[in-house]
């Protein structure tokens, strides 16, 4: 079936064609049949011939793409569902005798593979910029402080919220924060997940999902090797990783990568196939972020009492940020968490790629000096 998908994924991101190909292939069509109506022989009239039923919905797909294809014009915009977005024309009146603009067929999103074969054809419909080493990622997020003085666990809607600015050299040789309300600018970079390998990542998503398990492999190894011997000189040795866990950091890994970075948009919407590639990962529709944003979800139970999401905006698909909700009652050796208790909830309000520590977009907007 991912053979189906992947046809049905690039289908869609095709323009549609013209209105008079159309009709002039229907014609074609009609005539071929009408012919083939009157050779038939009687004796075959009544004889049904049977079909695959990929068959029957590849053909039916396909009608149905010709026929609801619409065209649309500079002022029209996306229905603000998932899976109806529109790709607004660049100019506005069309030269008699071109091309009529048309719409980028998206189809509705159903599951976590729907959002992310739509995400995939619009961002292969729209120009994506590759930023340059020396450049910076500008991030504006909104953080839900889960503990406050110290007290109980948050619980339901945040009563404290903090807004952070940072930036973040795409080398990795450097990053900057607003400390009471001035700029500092630090050497070498303090991300788990560095901008080299997120920008390296391939734009399929089944080989970004292989590259991320070899990752998990590699830095689970490296922690095995690396344990420092007990006393008496024997070595503990951890129990290796079990298939959940070893998924459940795969999708924490991207998501991480996703809420530290700003990424084109090619490589986000493979990281939202890779994730629903991920056994276990699942969609919801009708969320809304720690902004009060409306947005779709996906999501992960790991352990089978955490539950990890990342909000995506529906209409754009850029990605919005993402929670961390205890969903049964947990307890392990020296530690304990309760069914609803959220344990980290961000939200990225902007993101764009800058020329300098302090710049904000646009690039010719406010310039943030350093003491």
């Amino acid at each position: 079936m991912d053979e189906l998908r992947q046809l049905r994924d690039r289908h869609d991101a095709m323009p549609d064609p013209a209105a008079e190909v159309v009709s002039e292939a229907r014609s074609r069509l009609a005539a071929h049949m009408r012919a083939s109506r009157n050779r038939r022989p009687a004796r075959f009239v009544a004889v049904r011939r049977t079909r695959p039923v990929w068959g029957l919905g590849l053909a039916g797909a396909a009608a149905a793409a010709v026929l609801v294809a619409t065209t649309v014009n500079g002022a029209e915009t996306g229905s603000g569902r998932a899976g109806v977005v529109s790709a607004v024309p660049r100019t506005g009146a069309t030269p008699t005798g071109a091309p009529s603009p048309t719409t980028l067929r998206l189809r509705p999103v159903a599951d976590a593979r729907d959002l992310a074969g739509n995400a995939a054809a619009q961002a292969a419909a729209e120009p994506d910029v590759t930023p340059r080493p020396g450049q910076w990622a500008y991030l504006k997020s909104l953080t839900a402080q889960t503990r406050v003085d110290g007290g109980p666990g948050l619980f339901g809607i945040p009563k404290v919220k903090t807004t952070h600015e940072s930036w973040r050299r795409l080398d990795e040789k450097g990053f900057a924060y607003m400390e009471h309300g001035q700029l500092k600018v630090e050497e070498g970079s303090e991300y788990e997940v560095t901008y080299p390998y997120l920008l390296s990542l391939p734009e399929d998503p089944g080989a970004l999902l292989e590259r991320v398990y070899e990752q998990i492999n590699a830095e689970e190894t490296a922690k095995r090797q690396d344990r420092p011997a007990a006393k008496g000189g024997h070595r503990f040795t951890p129990a290796p990783l079990t298939r959940d866990e070893r998924d459940m950091y795969a999708f924490q890994y991207i998501a991480q990568g996703m809420r530290d970075a700003v990424l084109p948009a090619r490589i986000r919407a493979a990281m939202y196939g890779a994730m629903a590639r991920i056994p276990g990962v699942r969609y919801e529709k009708g969320a809304s972020d720690l902004a009060k944003r409306p947005g779709v979800t996906l999501y992960r139970v790991g352990n089978g009492y955490l539950r990890d999401e990342i909000f995506i905006d529906p209409e754009t698909y850029a990605y919005l940020g993402y929670r961390t909700v205890v969903i049964r009652d947990h307890k392990e050796l020296f530690s304990a968490v309760r069914k609803g208790q959220i344990l980290g909830w961000d939200a990225q309000l902007k993101g764009a790629i800058v020329d300098e520590a302090g710049d904000r977009p646009p690039l010719t907007g406010e310039r943030i000096s350093a003491d």
